[in-house]
């Protein structure tokens, strides 16, 4: 989990600082958006830093954080997507992090959950614009995004497993 916040961390807050700094939303949506990831990292900080704490919950801590990284990912892609569109790379965060410590069938789950919300945000998003929604080439598009979501965490899910399997053979 520590690599998550090592790595995902910084690379969301790059990402939202660059959405605001370069495309200029409203005030509201940048307050918003800077309180959703400032709770985030509270919350984060407090559940990494108690795992061992609650080392009978940590599973479930785990899982949590999974869940609100997922959660946080989804706020901020609704705010930020219509003027970055980058921000869809904060999908990537979940099912990342169920990659370190999941079995590759919840990996896989959390994969297509993370990419089904993302594509229904795409939809919600797409009827604002009106006539009709986004398009077949940015469906294509968003569909590309979905599925690279997936075949991302699968490798990592794979990685993991590949270090556990060589830090095993090792002893």
């Amino acid at each position: 989990m520590h690599i998550l916040n090592y790595y995902f961390t910084p690379f969301a807050v790059i990402l939202i600082l660059f959405a605001i700094f370069f495309s200029g939303p409203d005030k509201n949506v940048t307050y918003l958006s800077f309180g959703i990831l400032a709770g985030a990292f509270v919350i984060n900080y407090w559940l990494n830093r108690n795992t061992y704490r609650f080392l009978r919950w940590s599973r479930h801590i785990r899982a949590v954080t999974v869940w609100l990284n997922l959660a946080v990912s989804a706020a901020l892609f609704y705010l930020l997507s219509a003027y970055w569109a980058p921000m869809w790379l904060l999908f990537l965060t979940a099912p990342a992090a169920s990659a370190m410590y999941m079995r590759k069938w919840q990996v896989f789950l959390t994969a297509l959950l993370s990419s089904t919300v993302m594509l229904a945000l795409y939809y919600v998003r797409g009827l604002d614009f009106g006539e009709g929604g986004l398009g077949t080439q940015l469906w294509a598009m968003a569909a590309t995004q979905a599925v690279f979501i997936i075949f991302f965490s699968m490798f990592a899910a794979a990685m993991a497993e590949m270090i556990v399997k060589v830090r095993d053979s090792a002893r």
